[in-house]
């Protein structure tokens, strides 16, 4: 029986009768459904692949296989045929046809988009080019952007030396442990150089060399780059420590005032409430936004987390726990069960990559790398959470009320330093109140 094309006072329409004659059957694969560009959307898919990865000669590009091969996992074949008509499948047309070198080199002298940052990435998971450490590579062109910028030779060999005897081992020495390398490093590291530059740029307007820097210039300095007190301090002490600067000329540590702005705690219990039930949002984040609502964590902690990281209670089934610090902290059913599902159905962020395994409980774009923080924190605030930073202080707040801050720093894994302050700023330092009233000496007739 024919379909109804559109139906009208004297009855349906099939669409013979109404004059139709364009078909929904695929003419390659007979399939029925939506065509594109006059192929159902798999036949659509696989002809651009080929198309795209097809030289000027008509020959396949057979070193740029790998990469086909991992295209082809696409899970949805629009989203393929999209992404080889944006930035990203230009990218390969222009290595395809020789256009742009397929080097780590030619990608590094474009700029650095997120389509360019992600085609490396799919370029190294097909081994095609060789993995490097991405954020180590991204601060050495900031580097040599800064020095390019750096018109005196004698400032510019200060800087150079500054990047190599200070700079870099930091970086590396960050890059070997366990959380690598991260943006927000490279990012801290680049402002240090960028306040040297500019303080050296100020000094040589003023004709004054480094050696003979006095304090009342420096002070002059940071009165009108008071936010770059914190970066420029580094760059002062190791050139006093090389010899280079008076070492008797120096910038103070800069008074950190914590953010104690908080998230109500019925506005904090309600939404962690519709993380848990509300079916319709993203699990990923309904697991991260709880751990931030309900016990503080923060997001650069959430995305560095593993497989492994999370724990069976022995003597419960059903509840599951994370290796935070010292002791494992228990979570609430429901919680463990969102835990569990995460655990179970976790997948790359990328499209292409959504049948490889990762290790990651909040894995990026690649299966090997874990979300970024920054865009965990942009999709915690699409789901009502102002931000990480006031969430995790109104738990921490609400936790210290409770839990005395030793077994909070040992179950959060933070500092004791920190639980103590927390501590402290709930009211609870009772060794204190306790030493304050023993000095006044008052005695109180009737019940406090």
């Amino acid at each position: 029986m024919a379909g109804v094309f559109r139906r009208e006072p004297a009855g349906p329409l099939c669409p013979q009768c109404a004059g139709v004659t364009f078909s929904y059957r695929c003419p390659t694969c007979g399939a029925m459904g939506r065509l594109l560009r006059g192929q159902c959307l798999s036949c659509t898919a696989r002809r651009d692949l080929v198309e795209v990865f097809t030289q000027p000669d008509g020959q396949p590009a057979s070193w740029m296989a790998p990469l086909a091969e991992l295209l082809e996992n696409y899970d949805n074949p629009y989203s393929l045929c999209l992404y080889l008509r944006r930035p990203g499948g230009q990218l390969i047309r222009r290595m395809v046809t020789g256009e742009l070198a397929c080097s780590h080199q030619a990608l590094d002298e474009l700029r650095q988009t997120a389509a360019v940052q992600h085609l490396r990435g799919l370029l190294v998971l097909a081994e095609i080019l060789e993995p490097r450490e991405e954020e180590l590579a991204q601060l050495t062109r900031d580097v040599q952007s800064l020095l390019g910028r750096v018109t005196e030779p004698q400032d510019k060999t200060v800087l150079a030396r500054y990047v190599r005897w200070h700079l870099m081992p930091l970086a590396h020495q960050r890059a070997e442990q366990d959380s690598g390398f991260t943006q927000y490093q490279r990012e801290h590291l680049r402002r240090k150089l960028e306040a040297a530059r500019l303080l050296l740029g100020h000094l040589r307007s003023r004709g004054i060399s480094l050696d003979v820097l006095t304090q009342s210039v420096v002070d002059r300095w940071l009165i009108r780059n008071r936010p770059r007190q914190a970066y420029a301090r580094p760059f002062l002490l190791w050139a006093a420590t090389s010899g280079l600067a008076p070492a008797h000329v120096a910038i103070g540590t800069s008074a950190r005032t914590g953010d104690r702005e908080i998230m109500s705690d019925t506005d904090r219990v309600l939404l962690a409430v519709t993380l848990e039930t509300d079916d319709t949002l993203a699990l990923s984040d309904r697991v991260a936004g709880c751990l931030v609502l309900q016990y503080g964590q923060s997001c650069w902690r959430l995305v560095n987390l593993t497989a492994d990281d999370v724990l069976a209670h022995p003597d419960e089934p059903g509840i599951l726990g994370l290796r935070l610090g010292r002791d494992p902290l228990w979570l609430r059913p429901r919680l463990s069960a969102l835990l569990q599902r995460l655990v179970e159905n976790r997948r790359p962020l990328a499209a292409p990559l959504r049948h490889r395994a990762t290790p990651y409980l909040f894995p990026g774009l690649r299966a090997d790398r874990p979300m970024a923080s920054a865009t965990l924190q942009a999709r915690l605030r699409r789901l009502g959470i102002p931000s990480a930073r006031t969430a995790r202080n109104g738990a921490w707040l609400s936790l210290v009320g409770s839990v005395h801050w030793k077994m909070l720093a040992d179950l959060l894994g933070v500092a004791d330093t920190t639980a103590s302050a927390w501590h402290k700023e709930n009211g609870g330092d009772r060794a204190s109140y306790v030493a304050s009233r023993l000095r006044h000496g008052h005695t109180h007739t009737g019940p406090e």
